[in-house]
């Protein structure tokens, strides 16, 4: 009969009803052999029968066992075996009636931890021994004993914890069986008065525990390997913490809950944080859901009005273009495209720098290298290339765009066609040009008394000599004669300084194109003191001059420069009618200031109101009865012309004016 069999039980078998199948022993026998072995002792416990099963398990062939006193092979008195006692303590509860722990030896010398059952052996005549069903439960024994070791350790750690985690056991009906030292610094507990408590009852609502605690016990049998929750748990002190726990099963040996192992943590203030942050998150998703509504009614208007931007685009009469940085276009306007007698798909993807006048390109490239992060957008003018030959002036503003890197990503051109513009501006500056002539012949009319007396007096003095001299003549005699040479000298010094007069009258009033030359604003400011110096007089006026010595040279046109300080002067001296004799006085000083020319004329007259200062250079505006109002408007138009400034502002100590004018020096000395 097989070790594990009885009689008796083969006749329970028996009573089965005979619609069930036959209980399969062999296959049983078949699992138990290769599970377990087998062998049976006599009344001297010497082994009188063993399984050849052990010589798998244990390396022991059988015949070499037989008579052998069983407890020098699977009974070994040895130090291993009370470790293997000292694990088995915590399972002893859950053993099978009649397990045996114990240590055998193998073949090879090594020890085994084994599980034994044993049972008496009765024969006819009474007691005759005993039979035992042996497991080796090595590996299972050696993993407990590793776990054993890990867990010294961990308790270790655990004990000198001092952080607001608390690690703690309790068994499979809640009832605390470990608690780490820290929870006397979180919950204000030694750790012996939780120790043998339900944990229910640490909760701050202990039904609510009680509900947490059951609803583990049956997640856990149904195969849930933890849980993960925040609960609320009553200090010493009385108040209510928040805390979030950790647990995880223990189950044992027959699948049952063993007990539960826990950390948790207290997440009073993080708890109330998190719901502050939920208030404010719940707030915001409101405030998210009526933006969205926002943006969405946003968006709906966005999209009607990039239609209408679209609609605006192509309809607009300017030019829209974009390119990408090597001149290739990517987008033009039907505008641009009727510009060029094309269709915007013979446009998108082209470049446009070839087209560009040669003598634009310089303008061009500056343009584009002024363009910045910081000044994203340039306006330039320049001629471009049409299919029909022409090149037409163009005028773009073209502005940046720029990647998360700073480098430039595109650009977008608004343009619109200038020629007719420029041809316009080149005659109003002829017309300028006529008018800055007729001004100065307007002067010369209003000079022409003085003008007159500038000329009469070499003339005057040039017949007087011319009358000595023929009287030294008709005297005769060597000194006569020398005396008549040296008046031939001055009449003909006489006639030089009329002859410079007349030119200089012939050049200041004849009309010229706007012609460029170096000049020295110091022999301008003479030139024009000459040709105004009899008004000066006239008017009693005294001029100072304040000539700054080495100024630079500046490119101008010589007669319209004049023209602008003769100007300044005359203006100067009508401005000081009213003014007392000993105060008239007319201060002309040049400058170098902050690199550019500068000419300032000061008069001491009876100056401007504030309410009229912002009219000064306006059209026909004019304070003297007589007057056009065209004086200081040309003065600023020909200041403009050469990339200077004209302004005006009253003195600051004293009565009259100052008209500042700003020139940019082009270097060298004058």
């Amino acid at each position: 009969m097989p070790f594990n069999q009885s009689q008796h039980a083969h006749d329970a078998v028996a009573t089965v009803p005979q619609s069930l199948p036959p209980f399969n022993y062999d296959a049983w026998n078949e699992l138990l052999q290769a599970e377990h072995f087998f062998f049976r002792v006599d009344l001297n416990q010497n082994i009188n029968f063993v399984s050849d099963s052990v010589r798998r398990m244990m390396g022991h062939r059988p015949e070499d066992l037989i008579g052998k006193d069983y407890r020098e092979f699977f009974d070994v008195d040895h130090p291993m075996r009370v470790r293997y006692l000292e694990v088995s303590d915590r399972f002893s509860s859950t053993d099978p009636p009649g397990l045996k722990r114990t240590v055998g030896r193998r073949a090879d010398g090594r020890m085994a931890f084994l599980w034994a059952r044993e049972r008496e052996v009765v024969g006819e005549h009474g007691f005759v021994g005993r039979e035992f069903m042996v497991y080796d439960a090595t590996s299972r024994v050696e993993t407990l004993l590793s776990l054993r070791q890990s867990e010294r350790k961990y308790r270790r750690l655990v004990e000198g914890l001092r952080t607001d985690y608390i690690i703690y056991a309790r068994d499979a009906k809640g009832m605390i069986t470990y608690v780490s030292p820290s929870v006397k610094k979180v919950l204000g507990y030694e750790p012996e008065e939780l120790i043998g408590t339900y944990a229910r009852d640490a909760y701050a609502d202990p039904a609510h525990g009680r509900q947490v605690v059951d609803r583990f016990v049956r997640e856990s049998e149904e195969g849930k390997p933890s849980q993960s929750i925040v609960i609320e748990v009553r200090h010493r002190d009385g108040s209510v913490r928040a805390m979030e726990i950790n647990e995880r099963p223990v189950f044992a040996l027959d699948g049952k809950l063993a007990s539960v192992e826990g950390i948790s943590k207290d997440v009073t203030e993080a708890d109330a944080a998190n719901r502050q942050i939920r208030e404010l998150k719940d707030d915001l998703e409101r405030r998210v859901a009526l933006r969205t509504d926002e943006m969405q009614r946003m968006y709906e208007d966005l999209r009607a009005s990039e239609a209408r931007y679209r609609d605006v685009v192509e309809t607009l009469n300017d030019f829209v273009v974009r390119w990408k940085p090597d001149g290739t276009r990517t987008f033009v306007n039907e505008a641009f495209a009727r510009f060029h007698s094309v269709t915007p798909a013979d446009l998108i993807g082209t470049t446009f720098v070839p087209t560009i006048h040669l003598e634009d390109q310089a303008a061009f490239q500056e343009a584009m290298d002024s363009v910045s992060t910081d000044k994203p957008s340039t306006t330039y003018e320049i001629r471009v290339l049409r299919r029909d030959g022409s090149f037409p002036w163009v005028q773009w503003n073209t502005r940046a765009k720029f990647d998360d890197q700073g480098q430039i990503d595109h650009f977008q051109s608004v343009g619109r066609d200038v020629t007719a513009l420029k041809a316009a501006a080149d005659m109003l500056r002829q017309k300028e040009v006529h008018l800055a002539h007729l001004s100065r012949l307007a002067t010369m009319g209003e000079m022409v008394a003085g003008i007159a007396h500038e000329i009469n007096q070499p003339l005057h003095a040039a017949k007087t000599f011319a009358e000595a001299a023929r009287r030294n003549l008709q005297l005769g005699g060597r000194e006569k004669i020398d005396k008549a040479i040296e008046c031939s000298s001055e009449i003909s010094d006489a006639i030089t300084r009329t002859v410079q007069i007349i030119r200089r009258l012939r050049d200041f009033t004849k009309s010229q194109p706007f012609e460029l030359e170096a000049l020295s604003m110091n022999d301008v400011v003479r030139e024009a003191t000459e040709l105004a110096g009899y008004e000066i007089r006239r008017s009693s006026t005294k001029l100072r001059l304040d000539l700054a010595d080495g100024l630079p040279i500046t490119l101008g046109d010589r007669i319209q420069l004049e023209q602008l300080v003769v100007n300044l002067l005359m203006n100067g001296c009508e401005a000081m009618e009213q003014t007392p004799a000993v105060d008239k006085i007319l201060l002309v000083r040049t400058s170098l200031e902050s690199g550019a020319l500068t000419l300032a004329v000061k008069d001491a007259g009876s100056g401007v109101d504030d309410a009229e200062m912002h009219r000064l250079f306006e059209a026909f505006y004019t304070t003297k009865n007589e007057g056009m109002g065209m004086g200081l408007v040309l003065c600023k138009s020909i200041a403009e012309a050469h990339g200077g400034e004209l302004r005006a502002e009253r003195n600051d100590a004293g009565p009259g004016m100052t008209f500042n004018l700003s020139l940019p020096a082009t270097g060298g000395n004058s």
